[in-house]
């Protein structure tokens, strides 16, 4: 299995900004167009924990209204690092159910459908880039159906 690494939040912030587009929409954030500080200001308010395992960064943030669900990020398409982090948050923080949120055509999608992640919907024009507003798919996986 592989190994992940929690990161505290400039050295999060520093490998978000390394991702490039990768990172576009990670957590609903965009180190491409926010400053270090804002970033940093937005991970704080989400209580999200960004991991390293290896070139990937994985992350999560917990949500407020379903206390056993947590949101997460993945900066690669490559799902062993994404199996680490619902393994450890199934685990330490009882999560059963996770959703992903990335824009159209994010290469992380490969990584969540290879975890049993199911594309439940689509958010038209959520998400401003690139100066036009784009789609931004929703994805949701079972604690139970992710495990490898």
């Amino acid at each position: 299995m592989t190994e992940i690494q929690r990161l505290d939040p400039a050295v999060a912030v520093a490998e978000l900004r390394a991702s490039g587009a990768c990172a576009r929409g990670f957590l609903g954030l965009d180190p491409v167009t926010q400053n270090d500080s804002l970033l940093t200001q937005e991970l704080e308010s989400l209580q999200a924990q960004l991991f390293s395992a290896g070139e990937t960064l994985v992350g999560f943030a917990p949500n407020a209204d379903q206390p056993r669900q947590a949101y997460v990020a993945s900066t690669s398409a490559d799902p062993e690092p994404l199996r680490a982090l619902l393994e450890f948050l199934a685990t330490y923080q009882r999560c059963t159910t996770f959703v992903a949120m990335g824009p159209d055509g994010v290469e992380a999608a490969q990584g969540f459908a290879a975890c049993g992640f199911e594309q439940v919907g689509v958010l038209p024009r959520h998400r401003w880039q690139n100066y036009d507003w784009q789609d931004v798919l929703v994805y949701v996986g079972r604690a139970d159906t992710c495990r490898s």
